[in-house]
């Protein structure tokens, strides 16, 4: 996939190529302004909203509204009016009707199109141009319309369907209607069949199963709808704006269930790149977003599996709202600077997010106060304004890791509107931050214990409500450099430990931590083995290392890790598929650290030491397949150089 170079070692750099595709967001280009004969007879806007309508003043010229002689309103050049939301409505008609030959330019409302069928069955839209217009053609709630050689130019929706039954997708909308150039594919009733290959506008798939859409790329248009669609795959399409076209989303899911969507690209999108509307049991794994609205949002959707995609410059990354329920959002990675929210649960309960990396967001985690009893664990979050925003209720937040920030945890003021209640804080490390963690005044009842505040103290956590707890079972917190007295060596302080300025009491604070035992997000997740290396004068040592297997594993590395916790916690050996020429950074990392890089064989290709927080990548001269990293300094103590040989785990 081209893009985004994000799993790539300890930690990921963003590509050239990625670095050019923003450039997207500034595109300002026109739309060709097109322009039809004028040889039709023109008149004013034609609005039916019942049978009865279907008269001579609305444009009918012929039939009597039955199946073989329906209406017909042909030939007319409509003009529309700045008061006008639609050229033609029509709207609650059981009538058979035909639109036939007409042209519309100019239908300029945002919120209405030049041709509105609602409610309605049996129509047909033939050989009619719309141009100049901000929104063409919108079937609504309605049944077996036909379209054909439709000539469509506009800046927003071209052809919008809508419906709440598969029946309401049930059209015949063939190819020979064109949406800025380009076909429209619009499929309904498949079982089985693959859509591949096109390049269009608009693809729609409904009411369809086992069906495999792959290869396709949706550019400028309308995007890539599934209504009711089922156990079907989307896979490597791409769905992009190069103009500042008013699309949809990228892939919209309505009603559909247990699908497989992976390996996709949505960029510079206007709203969602993916969006579930009332969706349930899909997997979305492996598609990367660019530079949308919103990377991927899920409203009124439950049980979804939201894995290993990657999230670059969106201004929302993952969204959960709409009472989404019981979605697993698991090793997700949401970075750059553009990113207001990295992750957001509105209105939503009962969802786990973990091990997943953010970075450079404004607010990492987002939990409005409709979140509640959703689950955020091991998840590494770093060098944002906020790591997390809480004004949810009965939430786990369990093993973070949140560094880097102006505040580690915030509940935000909610001057009465809501209280922030119930929320467990569990075992998660705070550091380098300007203040770990901030409890407003509408805040009760929520626990803190286990919980590691490094640096300066109780004197950077904030607790403003009322009846919050700072120690559960005769554990507390620790509280870096604060004296903690424990005479009796149970890891436990002797006294109580005062957080001001808010003077609230840790009744047991902890007295020391094992680092190898911190919360420090994903990489606390990782499983520690021995690695054998061979040097060249045949003699070896053994390296205990966590193994960074996955992608978002291999983002993490050492990012945002506390200086602190280094000594005596284990290396890393990041694991590729395959050999190739990669690219560490060091942002975020706030101490040295040597990396070696192995072949596929096992040889040594190379080897350097990582500066802290340097802007510089670092790699190999060939290419590699395996990367060990150290403290500073410790494959000199080790004596691994050259002609040193990594023993394949």
């Amino acid at each position: 996939m081209a893009g985004i170079s994000v799993l790539k070692g300890g930690v990921a750099s963003v590509s050239e190529s990625a670095r050019t595709k923003t450039l997207l967001l500034l595109l300002a280009v026109g739309l060709t302004v097109v322009s039809f004969g004028a040889s039709a007879e023109t008149r004013g806007a034609i609005s039916i909203l019942g049978n009865s309508d279907f008269t001579a003043e609305n444009g009918v010229v012929s039939g009597s509204g039955v199946a073989n002689d329906p209406y017909v309103i042909a030939g007319w050049e409509i003009s529309v009016g700045p008061e006008d939301l639609y050229a033609v409505q029509i709207e609650n008609v059981t009538a058979a009707f035909v639109l036939r030959g007409l042209v519309v330019a100019n239908a300029s409302s945002k919120d209405g199109a030049a041709i509105r069928i609602g409610f309605s069955q049996s129509g047909r839209v033939e050989g009619c141009r719309i141009g100049s217009s901000v929104n063409g053609v919108e079937i609504i709630s309605s049944t077996d319309v036909a379209m054909s050689e439709c000539l469509i130019y506009v800046s927003g929706i071209g052809l919008r369907v809508e419906g709440e039954t598969s029946e309401e997708y049930r059209h015949e909308i063939d190819r020979t209607n064109l949406l800025n150039d380009k076909q429209i594919v619009y499929l309904h009733g498949l079982d089985g069949e693959t859509i591949e290959g096109h390049t269009t506008t608009h693809l729609t798939v409904a009411d369809s199963r086992n069906v495999t859409i792959e290869g396709n790329e949706v550019v400028d248009g309308d995007g890539m709808c599934l209504a009711f669609v089922t156990d079907s795959t989307v896979r490597e399409n791409a769905v992009y704006r190069t103009v500042p076209v008013l699309t949809q989303h990228g892939i919209h899911l309505y009603r559909s269930d247990r699908n497989l969507v992976v390996a996709n690209s949505l960029r510079n999108l206007r709203l969602a790149g993916i969006q579930l509307s009332l969706s349930s049991d899909n997997e979305l794994v492996e598609n990367q977003f660019l530079a949308n609205d919103t990377g991927l949002r899920l409203l009124a959707s439950d049980g979804n599996h939201v894995v290993e995609n990657v999230m670059f410059a969106n201004v929302a990354g993952i969204v959960l709202t709409g009472g989404s329920a019981n979605n697993e959002v698991i090793g997700n990675v949401v970075y750059h600077e553009n990113t207001k929210q990295g992750i957001a649960l509105e209105l939503a309960t009962g969802n786990l997010v973990e091990r997943n990396g953010l970075t450079d967001c404004e607010i990492g985690i987002f939990l409005d106060a409709g979140a509640v009893a959703n689950r955020i664990v091991a998840n590494t979050i770093l060098s944002g304004a906020y790591g997390i925003s809480l004004a949810g209720s009965s939430n786990e937040i369990e093993r973070n890791l949140l560094s880097q920030h102006s505040r580690g945890v915030l509940f935000p003021e909610t001057f009465a509107r809501s209280t922030t209640r119930g929320n467990v804080l569990r075992g998660n490390v705070f550091a380098d931050n300007s203040n770990h963690l901030y409890a407003n005044l509408d805040s009760t009842g929520n626990t803190f214990t286990g919980n590691l505040f490094l640096g300066n103290g109780p004197a950077m956590v904030g607790d403003h409500g009322s009846g919050n707890r700072w120690s559960e079972g005769g554990v507390g917190n620790y509280w870096g450099e604060a004296s903690v007295v424990d005479e009796d060596g149970d890891g436990v302080g002797d006294e109580a430990i005062t957080i001001y300025p808010s003077a609230a009491r840790d009744e047991a604070p902890i007295a020391s931590v094992a680092p190898g035992e911190a919360g420090v997000g994903i990489l606390g997740t990782l499983e520690a083995e021995s690695v054998a290396i061979e040097r060249e004068d045949g003699s070896s040592v053994e390296v205990l290392a966590l193994r960074a297997v996955e992608g978002f594993e291999r983002w993490a590395g050492f990012r945002g890790f506390p200086e602190v916790l280094l000594d005596g916690f284990p290396g890393i050996l990041f694991e590729f598929e395959d050999s190739a020429t990669r690219r560490f950074t060091m942002e975020t990392v706030l101490f040295d650290l040597d990396i070696a890089f192995f072949a596929t064989d096992g040889h040594l290709v190379g080897r350097t030491t990582m500066t802290a927080n340097s802007e510089d990548l670092y790699s190999a001269e060939e290419a590699f397949e395996y990367a060990l990293e150290l403290p500073a300094g410790m494959l000199d103590t080790l004596s691994i150089g050259v002609g040193a040989r990594l023993v394949i785990p």
